[in-house]
């Protein structure tokens, strides 16, 4: 379940008001730096902190369009400006003029320059570990590397085309987050030629995010890997040493450094090479059967005691599956056409059981006879349903075991 968003609460008084934001959106707002309102009164309101050149907006959420969607708004329109996307603390940005992508930042380590260098094997980490402490507030890490003479000017060049790529594609995987375009006027400085224009990029995109989709319904998150009997490559010594004793694919992902899509790929390759291998699944807990002290027990209870103590067991069963009750609790708030009156205000007990009682209050009609035939087919009903919606849920020997007892209570009546 995701957490609760934080809430900025209106305070009026009189002839003034303000706008209370919880501490979560709080982060960079500075007094200084005012924002303007964009009314959607009473459903809502968008604050902009407006560039001089700001020509408009665009916002929404990706479970509402796809990224594609964003994309074409941008293109159709030949749009200059930033597209800002944003899913808790990751945030990426994409600078766009007429229309094409000129460059592009995130906040993941993974999508930072001196990453992508390394990646690219033209930096070692000793060399950017010596490169970012030289870095300052007025001396970006560019500055730093080529102004040391540790990467040259082409090859940083190179690299940032190829970082910014990668942060456009990553977008498209993508499933959670908001979105923000401020379009404004083109810019002019910190651009980049991408080797592909907007247009094929999206396509790419597309492909990427289907291929993430693809991978993450092979390998979801509570999936187990060990290490098995293929060898790690030079650099993955860590992760090995994760997966050694078994591990979630979750917990392996919060260790690897790159996107979704480059650690769905790389486990693909590393489980085809049997550097890892998929632990088997722990097989559902199987439910226990009636006993035979129940099966006995029920031979000395009236009809309507045993019916009860089927529904109970059946219910038991479900349970211990694991498997959702609530097609019980479904049969009460909707029984069948003609027993709405015999389960008006009848309840299902923590055991499975039924009100029996109050059935027969609701079908008495003054001939005793009368009211208990319909209070067994009420709950012959009952029984029944439970046993037709549970054989799609237990093991077929247990469904049959169950069907069989009934079929036995249902001759015993006849």
């Amino acid at each position: 379940m995701a957490p609760p968003r934080p809430k900025a609460t209106p305070r009026i008084t009189g002839e003034t008001a303000a706008l209370e934001l919880e501490r979560p959106l709080t982060v960079g707002i500075s007094p200084t730096r005012p924002f303007s309102a964009h009314f959607h009164s009473p459903e809502g309101m968008i604050l902009l902190r407006e560039p001089p050149d700001l020509i408009g907006f665009f916002a929404g959420n990706l479970g509402s369009l796809f990224m594609e969607d964003v994309f074409s708004y941008v293109l159709s329109g030949i749009r200059s400006g930033q597209l800002i996307v944003q899913h808790g603390a990751m945030r990426r940005t994409v600078t766009f003029r007429d229309g094409q992508v000129v460059f592009a930042t995130s906040t993941e380590r993974y999508e930072r320059l001196g990453t992508a260098l390394v990646q690219l094997g033209l930096l070692t980490s000793d060399q950017l570990t010596l490169a970012v402490s030289l870095v300052t507030p007025t001396r970006r890490i560019g500055q730093v590397l080529t102004s040391e003479g540790i990467v040259s000017e082409a090859n940083l060049y190179n690299a940032m085309t190829f970082l910014v790529r990668e942060v456009v594609l990553n977008l498209f995987e993508m499933m959670e987050g908001s979105f923000l375009f401020l379009e404004a006027q083109a810019p002019v400085s910190d651009v980049v030629k991408l080797p592909e224009r907007t247009k094929d990029l999206v396509i790419q995109g597309i492909k990427r995010g289907e291929a993430t989709n693809r991978l993450r319904r092979q390998f979801p998150d509570d999936l187990r890997v060990r290490v098995g009997k293929g060898g790690f490559p030079p650099g993955e010594e860590a992760l090995a040493a994760k997966a050694r004793p078994g591990v979630a694919l979750k917990e392996l992902r919060a260790a690897y450094e790159g996107s979704l899509h480059a650690f769905f790929t790389w486990v693909e390759e590393r489980v085809r090479g049997q550097s890892l291998v998929v632990e088997p699944e722990a097989p559902p807990p199987r439910p226990k059967p009636p006993t035979p002290e129940e099966l006995m027990a029920s031979e000395r209870l009236n009809p309507e005691e045993r019916y009860n103590l089927l529904l109970s067991l059946v219910y038991r069963a479900v349970e211990e599956m694991g498997k959702d009750v609530g097609m019980f609790q479904g049969f009460l708030k909707s029984p069948p056409a003609g027993l709405e009156d015999a389960y008006a205000s009848v309840l299902l007990d923590k055991e499975g059981r039924v009100d029996v009682e109050q059935i027969r209050r609701n079908v008495a009609c003054g001939d005793e006879a009368l009211s208990r035939a319909l209070t067994l087919e009420a709950l012959d009903a009952f029984v029944s349903y439970a046993l037709f919606s549970a054989q799609n849920v237990l093991p077929k020997d247990l469904a049959d075991q169950l069907a069989l007892t009934y079929r036995a209570l249902q001759e015993g009546l006849t």
